[in-house]
């Protein structure tokens, strides 16, 4: 295992945790007064839309405006770099 991977590894792992702690923070509370399910939620994680920018207004007040702005492209961006580094120790293994 190269180091380029580990560290791949690394940033990518902690870039996607962050996006997951970072949507609960926003949209945990909104579904914990029932405003959203779990599951309607769990779309706001990979995918903006109408329905995420409702839930995201109305915790406002709970809210500091930072949290509010949550960015789906951070789940996409650990998501990437993730597979990248996985993709790269397959073909460090395969070439041996």
């Amino acid at each position: 295992m190269t180091r380029a991977t580990l560290t791949l590894i690394s940033i990518g792992g902690a870039v996607l945790l962050a996006a997951i702690a970072w949507w609960w923070l926003t949209y945990g509370e909104v579904v914990g007064y029932g405003y959203l399910s779990w599951r309607e939620a769990g779309g706001c994680l990979v995918a903006n839309s109408d329905l995420c920018s409702l839930a995201k207004a109305l915790c406002l007040g709970s809210h500091p405006r930072l949290l509010l702005a949550y960015w789906t492209s951070a789940f996409w961006s650990g998501a990437v770099l993730l597979s990248a580094s996985l993709l790269m120790l397959d073909r460090t293994r395969a070439l041996g």
